[in-house]
């Protein structure tokens, strides 16, 4: 499961730098249908992401569930900038602040996958 979790990141991160240049472009139809095949990535990503949020939970071996929780709350609030900064520049907006949570939501929670959880 955690294969699929990691991989559906990846590919969502990629898609998403993806779709944020061809709305920077004006690519209308081709940013539109990116945008919601990453939707579906997100899906996936919460899927996976839940079913093993739900395996560490009910796991008694694992006393200290509290990074567990960290990095489950970062990775939503993660997705939420990610679909945030790509509507906003659909729009024609830009905010230099989204892309400063982004960039230290995204270290977060890589360091919480990686460095605590293992």
């Amino acid at each position: 499961m955690i294969h699929a979790h990691v991989t559906s990141w990846f590919l969502a991160l990629i898609l998403f730098f993806v779709t944020y240049m061809l709305y920077k472009k004006n690519a209308g139809k081709k940013s539109k249908i990116l945008h919601m095949i990453l939707r579906v990535l997100y899906l996936a990503i919460l899927a996976t992401g839940g079913h093993m949020l739900a395996g560490y939970l009910t796991d008694p071996g694992i006393v200290n569930q509290g990074p567990i929780i960290i990095k489950g709350t970062l990775g939503v609030v993660l997705i939420g900038l990610m679909e945030i900064i790509l509507v906003q520049k659909k729009r024609g907006e830009s905010r230099l602040l989204n892309w400063v949570f982004f960039w230290i939501t995204l270290l977060l929670v890589l360091f919480y996958g990686y460095s605590v959880l293992g």
